[in-house]
């Protein structure tokens, strides 16, 4: 089935093929509408399975309804890991380091996060038997998503300021990250030249690499190593790539701080997210305070959420002066959290303009009326 819009056929054509046959049947049978805002599908043994959309969590019946109390529709163990074997390609070894680590990244960037019972040698997991749940992340880019605070961030044509973007688990830092990434590689047109990025990816989010290709779109001059923990990621890209800037997600380990210092001492500038509701809240934290010590960020960028919209992007500079703020509106429909008796709600005129999704979209409760 082919649809005019790319986040559905993505599901279609790189997450539909992996789901157990009755997953499969039932997602196939869900309104379009619903597809294209389906943010994570999850499985769990004995338990009904769940799709998040609009950020709110809705249950999926065998029939490819979506509702709001719980059905019968569940899979067993070896469901999920038949699941798991397809998704390695019939080969566990191929991706033995993977699921040690509790995630396999897929065609397309998605990324399928599993847990079950880790087997233990010598204090360290070198495989995870019985899965019990898989929790699979569809990828989204959204192009653009930067566009109204990147420009805050140009020191001039071919230099960029150390920035740390800081926002709560699941508001879009990593997002907001990436396309900022493809913006200082590639130039912006009559604004910024471009510049050599390296970037560090530690867990697959920021490029989701799939056979050491990413799957997201980070600009023409950008190196990026995949799969290693910050600190030798980024000791490798400063020997190997001249890189000048390099770009890591969710900072935080006291162990990287002194290679974020190395990295600066050598002129190299660095772009940088962390969880966290402001500046303030991360300046005492440990693996923090060395760098505001240093005075090591010029621009910080706070996401947070506000009743108005869904995000406000707010740019400070090292003394906490505000630069600049961008506003998002909401993804989510009218009347949200009420979606039953086959009511049908259109998302807002603000939604359907906005850069974050501009599909003008509909969301069915799943009785197809």
């Amino acid at each position: 089935m082919r649809s005019g819009n790319a986040a559905v056929n993505k599901i279609f054509d790189d997450i539909i093929p992996f789901l157990p046959e009755k997953v499969r049947q039932a997602v196939s049978y869900l309104d379009l509408s619903v597809l294209q805002g389906i943010e994570e599908i999850r499985l769990r043994a004995g338990k009904p399975v769940m799709l998040c959309c609009f950020g709110k969590d809705y249950f999926l019946s065998e029939a490819g309804h979506v509702d709001n109390e719980p059905t019968n529709f569940a899979l067993t163990v070896g469901d999920l890991n038949d699941m798991v074997f397809r998704i390695c390609e019939n080969s566990y070894y191929a991706y033995q380091d993977e699921i040690n680590k509790g995630f396999v990244t897929i065609k397309g960037g998605h990324r399928i996060g599993l847990v079950g019972t880790p087997v233990v040698e010598n204090d360290r997991i070198i495989n995870i038997r019985d899965i019990s749940s898989l929790n699979i992340r569809i990828a989204r880019e959204i192009i653009g998503f930067g566009d109204g605070v990147v420009k805050s961030i140009f020191r001039n044509r071919r230099d960029i300021y150390n920035t740390l973007i800081i926002s709560p688990p699941g508001m879009g830092k990593t997002t907001l990250l990436r396309d900022i990434i493809r913006s200082v590689s590639s130039g912006v047109e009559n604004i910024f030249d471009g510049l050599n990025v390296g970037v560090v990816d530690e867990r697959s989010e920021i490029a989701a690499c799939y056979r050491g290709v990413p799957q997201n779109n980070l600009g023409y001059r950008t190196d990026v190593i995949n799969g290693i923990n910050k600190k030798e990621g980024m000791e490798i890209l400063l020997r190997s790539m001249s890189p000048r800037v390099i770009a890591v997600d969710e900072l935080g380990n006291p162990d990287d701080v002194y290679t974020v210092l190395k990295v600066m001492n050598a002129g190299v500038r660095i772009l940088a997210t962390a969880h966290g509701f402001d500046v303030a809240s991360l300046r005492k934290r440990a693996g923090f305070k060395e760098l505001f010590s240093a005075g090591c960020f010029e621009r910080f960028i706070v996401i947070s959420e506000k009743k108005e919209f869904r995000y406000e992007l707010k740019v400070t500079d090292g003394e906490g002066n505000v630069i600049g703020v961008d506003c998002k509106s909401r993804r989510q429909p009218a009347d949200y959290g009420k979606l039953d008796n086959g009511r049908l709600y259109i998302l807002p005129l603000s939604d359907r303009e906005d850069r974050i999704y501009s599909r003008n979209p509909v969301l069915f409760n799943g009785t197809g009326k």
